[in-house]
């Protein structure tokens, strides 16, 4: 009696563990979702990268620097004078080609007073004949400090008219939202807060689940080192069971994260960069996934969704509940549905599958990503580009595959019980 009030004891006291934990570890992870939620939004390339206002920054500044750095002396002058008469010169045959062949188009009986009198009076000649003193001119203009301020002011208004006529807006509700959320003014101060503070959650989560495993497993032990399980021992083991499947599916299982870590090049001589662009980002749980499945108006998606609810869900809490019912009710020993829920169900519910089918598309996810992310580094090399696959499986994978192990323990035990009471 002594012996067995013992491993009734061991046993309650590591569900007691496993339960603290579970729940601990539930809270942690919602609190880390809302954070990872906030600095993947940060982090979007929609207002990297893809964002019109962010490139328009980029070239305001670029442009401001080069008229501001804009020194016409020396050499600089020579070549800007150089550059300039040619393209006056150019300008002037091409207006001057255009001029005689529209007056030769309109002439009476093929002759153009107009084309004879710039001829006579050496109208063009006498243009080309200025461009000197036009090109020191506007040399002289772009080196005065008032009309350099001018031409930035109308280069900023061309910039920002082009943008408002062309590009689509940017909503930054949410983005608003999450900088007033942590009290910064922009998103390169609020991503450190953030990222230390899910730092911090992560080595608690660690800890916590580090003793949960340890739970676990000492759970696992019982089972074979304890002869004789009693009622109490085995709804302690299905509790547990509960506890894991619970976190298997409220909690996401993998994360497929891909994102451009670096984007390098040159413009006009000024670099451009861009740092941790998120591509794209899912971290789903399966109770997640069927949900999304089954509010779709397509009838496949809807009827893939059930079953994943059934098969994951449905049937093995069926199964822990069945096997309760077993223990303590010995007359449904010969009631075949009972009998299938916790003898044969682990063969039709799937769950076995789903965890190799979930790691299978994580490992299928992870490469598929990683070539596109190489094709991608790969399209010039002009531009530096280096990209991420940071995909990995989550805790709700590892908690699902403890359930699937402990459930089959479950009916192993069971059985053993009923045979046990059968020789005596």
């Amino acid at each position: 009696m002594k012996n067995f009030n013992i491993k009734n004891i061991i046993v309650i006291v590591l569900l007691i563990i496993i339960s603290i934990s579970a729940v601990i570890t539930y809270r942690i992870e919602i609190e880390k979702r809302i954070l990872q939620a906030d600095v993947i939004e940060l982090s979007d390339i929609k207002y990297g990268m893809f964002n019109v206002d962010v490139w328009m920054e980029q070239f305001s500044k670029i442009l401001t620097k080069k008229v501001e750095e804009l020194n016409l002396v020396g050499e600089d002058r020579e070549d800007a004078a150089r550059k300039i008469r040619s393209f006056l010169y150019e300008t002037i045959n091409e207006f001057e080609a255009n001029y005689k062949a529209e007056n030769k188009r309109n002439a009476f009986l093929g002759i153009s007073l107009k084309n004879a009198g710039s001829n006579f009076f050496k109208i063009f000649e006498s243009l080309k004949v200025q461009v000197p003193e036009i090109t020191e001119g506007i040399l002289d203009f772009l080196n005065d400090e008032e009309n350099r301020e001018s031409i930035k002011k109308y280069i900023l208004t061309q910039l920002n008219d082009y943008k408002e006529s062309t590009f689509q807006k940017i909503d930054y509700t949410l983005f608003n939202d999450i900088l007033s959320k942590y009290n910064a003014t922009d998103a390169t101060a609020t991503k450190p807060i953030i990222l230390k503070e899910i730092e911090r959650i992560n080595n608690r989560l660690t800890a916590v689940n580090f003793i949960l495993l340890l739970a676990f497993i000492s759970l696992l032990i019982s089972m074979f080192l304890i002869k004789g399980h009693s009622r109490i021992t085995i709804t302690a083991y299905v509790i547990a069971a509960l506890h894991l499947l619970i976190l298997g599916i409220y909690l996401p299982m993998i994360a497929i994260d891909a994102r451009i870590s670096s984007m390098e090049f040159q413009l006009m001589g000024e670099p451009i960069s861009f740092y941790n662009q998120v591509l794209y980002f899912r971290s789903k749980s399966i109770i997640e996934v069927s949900q999304t499945m089954l509010i779709q108006e397509k009838v496949k998606i809807m009827i893939v969704g059930f079953l994943v609810l059934l098969f994951s869900v449905i049937f093995p809490v069926a199964k822990l509940i069945s096997s309760l019912l077993l223990v303590f009710k010995r007359k449904l020993q010969q009631n075949k549905i009972i009998q299938f829920l916790v003898f044969k169900s682990g063969k039709w519910s799937m769950a076995d599958v789903m965890v190799v089918a979930i790691f299978m598309s994580y490992i299928g996810f992870a490469g598929i990503i990683t070539s596109q992310l190489n094709q991608l580094e790969n399209i010039t090399y002009s531009i530096k580009i280096l990209t991420t696959n940071e995909s990995e499986l989550q805790y709700g994978f590892y908690f699902f595959l403890g359930f699937v192990i402990m459930s089959l323990f479950i009916s192993q035990t069971i059985q053993k019980l009923f045979e046990e009471k059968t020789k005596d």
